[in-house]
């Protein structure tokens, strides 16, 4: 049984910058928390804000997917039945156009539940982005 050894007591001079390692590791991991519940970036709803409007987004990502499912299959019905090549490049145009309403009216559907909820609209989108487009992210492969 000699992986019971009794440890000798750690020197005291030791023992006073472990408790303040101790000390800060636990501080700065309650900051961490406190950081991450408080208010979120600016421009952006908070977490539970975000819970709040949850089920309606939902709704709305459901009902703006099966839009463009809808305009997809119509889309494809027209490049079968097209004929020419005018008549390809009209399809191309009407589902081009029918895919920009769509995400106009999906942008405003949750402008709207944003604004019913008191929430300002988040700057989502371009402003997001590192770099120039097809460069990647920085650190993952292919962007040596």
């Amino acid at each position: 049984m000699e992986m019971f050894k009794k440890v000798p007591p750690m020197p005291s001079h030791l023992l006073q910058p472990l408790r303040i390692a101790v000390l800060a590791a636990v501080l700065s991991s309650t900051g961490v928390a406190m950081a991450q519940s408080g208010p979120s970036e600016a421009g952006r709803p908070t977490p539970a804000q975000m819970q709040k409007i949850f089920p309606e987004q939902k709704r709305l990502a459901i009902s703006d997917q099966q839009a463009r499912i809808s305009i997809l299959q119509n889309g494809e019905r027209c490049l079968s039945a097209a004929a020419s090549s005018e008549a390809l490049r009209a399809c191309m145009k009407q589902q081009r156009d029918a895919s920009q309403r769509q995400r106009q009216q999906h942008r405003a559907a949750m402008q709207a539940l944003f604004e019913r909820n008191g929430i300002a609209m988040p700057q989502w989108g371009k402003g997001d982005r590192k770099g120039k487009w097809g460069e990647g992210r920085p650190g993952t492969p292919g962007t040596l």
